[in-house]
């Protein structure tokens, strides 16, 4: 299963587009999340991103016990 694709060289169709972790404005080049459709500036904010998303989600269920 692919979870993102890196876009080189390409702007988001719909412009303006910002990156889903650090709001940066997209110019050329992107990660682009397949199963949510959220666009990253790279690799970098992508990974934090899902990391910060698991850490929600491992504390919500710590929560519910």
């Amino acid at each position: 299963m692919i979870k993102f694709v890196i876009v080189n060289g390409r702007t988001p169709m719909r412009a303006p587009f910002f990156c889903a972790c650090c709001a940066e404005k997209l110019e050329t080049g992107y990660v682009h999340e397949s199963g949510t459709g959220l666009k990253y500036c790279d690799v970098v904010c992508y990974g934090f991103s899902e990391k910060m998303a698991i850490n929600a989600v491992e504390r919500r269920g710590r929560l519910a016990s």
